[in-house]
Order: structure tokens, then sequence, then C-alpha cells
């Protein structure tokens, strides 16, 4: 399995942060996050509106959001179907960083 670079994202504490991960359309497939103890998700951002010609894949909503107390936490963002929740398509690491 090949190594995943993190994404490093930067934050306050006790303010929404969001992720650079947004559910996209419907595929079948959907971001869950793994989150660390003290990052709580809150609601999505909303959805972006986009020219017509450009609406073919686009995100559904907005970008996944969370608040955090001040510190570093690790994240994990799975694509995965709900009928295969062990099988991610992709996985993305966040490295959150709040101040």
């Amino acid at each position: 399995m090949a190594e995943i670079n993190p994404i490093v994202v930067m934050g306050v504490a006790g303010k929404v942060v969001d992720l650079p991960v947004a559910q996209g359309p419907a595929t079948g497939y959907s971001w869950v996050l793994d989150l660390p103890p003290g990052v709580v998700r809150v609601e999505d951002a909303p959805a972006k509106q986009s020219d017509s010609e450009k609406l073919l894949g686009a995100s559904a909503s907005g970008a996944m959001r969370v608040v955090a107390p001040k510190g570093n936490y690790r994240l994990t963002a799975r694509l995965v179907r709900p009928w295969e929740p062990d099988n991610p398509a992709t996985t993305m690491l966040i490295d959150l960083v709040i101040g």
C-alpha cells in the first residue's frame, strides 16, 4: 500500500474549520471521517453554486466542517460505500493544527 501524505489544515480553537473534503454526487460513495477525541463534526458548508456545464460530477454539498480545541490532531477521511465500509475507494489523512 502506498504511503498517504497528509494534508495540513490550520484553524482557530473553538472556530469552525472547513476540511478539504466534500460530499460528491450520488455515486454510492460518501466520505466517512474518523475523528480523534475533542474534534467534533458540525454542519457542512453550503454547496457552492456552479455553472450548469460544471455540474456533472460536482460536489453535492459544501466542505465538511469540524470544531476543536487547541492542539494537533490526525483525521482520516475514507471514501466508502455503506455496504463496504472496510474497502475505501480512497483514503485521505488530514493533520489538523488548531491554535
